[in-house]
């Protein structure tokens, strides 16, 4: 771990940075500018924390984990220039910040991705921002230095060499894989996009089209592909998967053992047949009228939290394994207690839980089981 100044660090060794594809979302450090202030009255320095890098060539960075820490101070300086540049005819701090810090040479230092790519390049170029780009966290975070800045009670110039005093600690993980390091450090302290984490992972093996082709199977919603995987992943590893932030963990799990097995292409078609089924549940789609309606109380109810045992059974009576009539049964007494849950119109919301409740249905499988075998 390296101790260093994070201005001459990003003025004389980082040429470019780019940041990792499944990095979380960014959104506005709102004690950055507190910590910049608070600095007036210490000696002390400005700490931002650990920076996870891996170098890619000379002067060329990944930026692993600290991408919201380092696009907040990104956009801070914008901010500084452009009011610096407002005051003087000829601002040297402009020119120090637009030269040294977000750019080298003509090509911008902090690569992104996506629509942050887009919007913050347009910042950084002073080109005009769409209605659409002026809706992202960026631009909002953007429009909070502005309105901080223009509250300044001392000098500009005096804030901007409070700058000079952020120091952060750089490790370089250039022998570990960078996915697992962000996914292992962020994973305890905010939401990650298990999506492109697994799109990550999957693209090693160049397998990704799976995830964009259930992005679109779940009308492009991430939340649908996140609880689909928790369904499917959950008996496979005997347990309801609850936290969606380790989604990625289970499913690397499961695809590390299961691969030894069989290939991708029939990993990628059971995986795809499940989500199918899992799309009906979702919008009680059935073509079955009587199905379909059981699965409309059942998520009137608010019984989606079911759904990780339901999509075994249906999996199961499309694959003619379990009766309709037992499945109907079955679907009938979750949905009697989710109604009870959910109205508290009974005890048992007190003392039953979902899993004394599977213990039940699972009788009844079990007991149809026996008895088709004894008619055979």
């Amino acid at each position: 771990m390296i101790k260093v100044n994070l201005l001459d660090f990003l003025m004389n060794k980082a040429h470019h940075i780019s940041v990792l594809n499944c990095s979380s979302a960014f959104e506005y450090i709102s004690d950055l500018f507190e910590n910049i202030l608070t600095a007036r009255y210490t000696d002390s320095d400005i700490d931002l924390g650990i920076l996870y890098l891996k170098r890619a060539s000379n002067n060329n960075y990944l930026l692993i984990d600290g991408k919201r820490r380092l696009l907040a101070l990104m956009l801070l300086l914008k901010v500084i220039a452009d009011k610096h540049s407002e005051r003087v005819e000829v601002s040297e701090i402009s020119n120090q910040i637009d030269l040294r810090y977000l750019k080298f040479v003509s090509s911008i230092k902090l690569q992104l991705f996506g629509i942050e790519k887009t919007v913050y390049e347009k910042i950084i170029h002073n080109e005009p921002l769409s209605y659409n780009d002026k809706q992202t966290s960026i631009y909002g975070a953007l429009e909070i230095f502005r309105d901080n800045i223009n509250s300044l009670d001392f000098e500009l110039e005096q804030f901007y060499d409070l700058l000079y005093r952020i120091r952060v600690n750089l490790i370089f993980v250039d022998s570990f894989k960078e996915r697992d390091i962000f996914y292992t450090v962020n994973k305890d302290l905010r939401p990650l996009n298990q999506m492109m984490l697994i799109k990550s992972y999957l693209a090693e093996s160049y397998q990704a089209a799976l995830v964009d082709n259930l992005y679109f199977l779940f009308g492009y919603k991430e939340s649908t592909f996140v609880s689909f995987f928790q369904c499917y992943l959950s008996p496979k590893f005997n347990r309801i998967i609850t936290d969606e932030n380790s989604v990625y963990e289970y499913f690397v799990k499961y695809m590390e053992t299961i691969k030894k097995y069989q290939s991708f292409e029939d990993i990628t078609l059971s995986i795809t047949k499940t989500a199918k089924i899992y799309k009906k549940m979702c919008n009680a789609e059935f073509s079955d009228s009587e199905i379909r309606n059981t699965f409309i109380k059942i998520i009137d109810n608010d019984g989606k939290d079911t759904f990780a045992y339901l999509l075994e059974l249906c999996e199961d009576y499309s694959n003619g394994y379990l009766s309709k009539a037992t499945l109907l049964e079955m679907c009938k007494i979750i949905n009697t207690y989710i109604w009870e849950r959910k109205n508290k119109a009974s005890i048992v919301h007190d003392y039953c839980n979902f899993a004394q409740v599977v213990k039940e249905l699972n009788k009844i499988i079990y007991d149809e089981q026996n008895i088709q075998q004894q008619d055979s």
